[in-house]
């Protein structure tokens, strides 16, 4: 118990970062496949199931989108 107490201690504030960057991309590919599926179904076209949707291109291009914007905004 009093490893794991020092762990936590000493790896908390990465802790918290990692989970909160798990979340946020969870969040974004529940977010990102309710909109693709949307445009598939206004087109006419079948939805995609997740497992699918994170296998796609459409979830790689919507992350590094993310990811550029959040880099360029740092660097300026």
């Amino acid at each position: 118990m009093t490893r794991l107490r020092g762990f936590l201690r000493d790896n908390g504030l990465t802790l918290v970062f990692g989970a909160g960057f798990l979340l946020s991309l969870a969040g974004q590919a529940v977010a990102g496949h309710a909109d693709l599926d949307t445009r598939l179904v206004a087109e006419g076209l079948a939805p995609l199931g997740f497992g699918g949707y994170l296998l796609s291109s459409d979830f790689a291009v919507d992350v590094t989108e993310n990811w550029q914007s959040e880099y360029l905004q740092f660097f300026l």
